[in-house]
């Protein structure tokens, strides 16, 4: 089985700064949060393709949402705002999903994940909206129209200056990343790609970042030999535990060294 999602970053350029931390833009912390999930997905065999190439770069909303054509999902991401001021009471999540239905059972999922990774002190919850149009979302009413089940997902509030601060750590970004995407891959079926032994080497994998430290041995605590730029395929011929990766460590055929494979994918 193939499954295929569509990523959205919620706005463009430094959009929605935080009232509560001046240092947060929900533009920003919306595109990391997309290419985290994006690697995410990749390590379930999820194919990701994404409504912009370039944070700085606009695009209408209902185009984001038609783009989708052909996809799963379309996934929105997302903070959300009590008016332009600091509210410390509201911290809910929310997914924003179809009006026909066929996008709130996973929105909930995601909300109620999204809701326990940051330990709001509110419940997820699920909303529609409807529009003159349809849909009132741009986005969900071109995905809408492209057939694919779409959700706006709102993580939590940036007018909250403890959520604000949550959101503003990268590590806290990759975390949540990487529960969404399980969250996702359960829904549709897929087991994570699991390479901690030797069993079934040799075998090929592609890059899923462009810049690619290699290392000496299998391990951050080993030296670096060189870095790989670029998104190529190698052959591993070797899996080992190691400090610095969750999945493991591959030694590369060309004797280069070893790569985490946290950031590659099988074929």
């Amino acid at each position: 089985m193939t499954i295929k999602i569509c990523l959205d970053a919620g706005h463009y350029g430094n959009y929605n700064q935080s009232p509560a931390v001046k240092s947060y833009y929900e533009a920003q912390m919306t595109w990391k949060l997309q290419n985290y999930l994006k690697i995410a997905l990749e390590s379930y065999g999820i194919q990701v393709i994404t409504t912009r190439d370039r944070q700085e770069v606009d695009r209408a909303l209902y185009d984001r949402g038609a783009c989708s054509k052909g996809c799963d999902l379309f996934l929105s991401l997302h903070s959300n705002a009590v008016g332009g001021y600091i509210n410390e009471s509201v911290d809910y999540p929310v997914a924003y999903v179809l009006l026909n239905g066929k996008s709130t059972a996973l929105g909930l999922k995601l909300a109620t994940i999204v809701a326990k990774t940051i330990g709001t002190s509110q419940p997820a919850r699920t909303a529609t909206r409807q529009g003159t149009n349809g849909e009132y979302y741009g986005v969900l009413r071109g995905a809408n129209a492209v057939g694919v089940p779409g959700i706006i997902l709102e993580h939590s509030f940036h007018t909250n200056t403890k959520i604000t601060k949550w959101l503003l750590v990268d590590k806290n970004l990759q975390t949540i990343a990487q529960e969404e995407a399980a969250c996702i891959a359960e829904y549709f079926g897929f087991t994570k790609i699991t390479m901690t032994n030797t069993d079934a080497v040799p075998f090929v994998v592609k890059v899923s970042i462009p810049d690619l430290i290699i290392r000496k041995g299998a391990g951050t605590n080993t030296p670096k030999t060189g870095k790989y730029t670029g998104i190529g395929s190698f052959t591993i011929t070797e899996v080992k535990s190691g400090k610095g990766s969750t999945k493991g460590w591959g030694k590369l055929k060309s004797g280069a060294g070893w790569i985490a494979l946290d950031y590659v994918t099988v074929i």
